[in-house]
C-alpha cells in the first residue's frame, strides 16, 4: 500500500476581516442599502446589494450549518420579496418598518458573520452566488 499525505490543502486566502478593513466600501454600501430605503430614495441598484448581501451570507450559513445566521437570512428573504412584490405593483421602492428591522438586521449579521470567517468561504460563497445567478439567466 502506498502511502498518501493526510495534510488538508486550503484554498489561500486573506481572513475576511482583513478583506474588510482593506474594502470598508462593502459594508458601507450594504448600509446604506438600508439608509436609501429608510429615507425613501432607494433604486433597483440598493434593492440588488441586499440582495447580493442575503444572497452570499445564506450560501455561507448553510455550508457552515448557521442555524442564527440562517433564520436572520429567512427573515431578510421575506423583507426583500415584500420589496420586490411592492415595486413590481407600484414601481417605487418601499419599506415598511418591519421590513427595515429585518435589512438591517441581515446587515448587521451579515458583517459580524463574516469578519468571522476565513477569506476562502467568502470566495467559494461569491462564486456559487454568481454561478447560480447566471444559472437562473439562462433558464429565464
Amino acid at each position: 500500500m502506498r502511502k498518501t499525505c493526510k495534510r488538508r490543502h486550503y484554498k489561500a486566502a486573506a481572513p475576511t476581516m482583513v478583506a474588510y478593513l482593506l474594502n470598508p466600501e462593502v459594508s458601507t454600501q450594504e448600509r446604506m442599502a438600508v439608509v436609501a430605503l429608510r429615507q425613501g430614495f432607494a433604486t433597483t441598484s440598493h434593492f440588488n446589494v441586499l440582495a447580493d448581501c442575503r444572497g452570499m451570507l445564506a450560501l455561507a450559513a448553510a455550508e457552515k450549518n448557521d442555524r442564527e445566521t440562517l433564520a436572520v437570512c429567512e427573515l431578510g428573504l421575506v423583507a426583500l420579496q415584500n420589496l420586490k412584490d411592492r415595486y413590481l405593483e407600484k414601481q417605487r421602492i418601499g419599506a415598511t418598518g418591519d421590513e427595515l428591522q429585518a435589512l438591517q438586521l441581515l446587515v448587521d449579521q451579515s458583517e459580524d458573520f463574516w469578519k468571522r470567517q476565513p477569506g476562502a468561504l467568502f470566495v467559494s460563497a461569491e462564486a456559487a452566488l454568481s454561478k447560480a445567478r447566471a444559472a437562473y439567466r439562462e433558464a429565464a
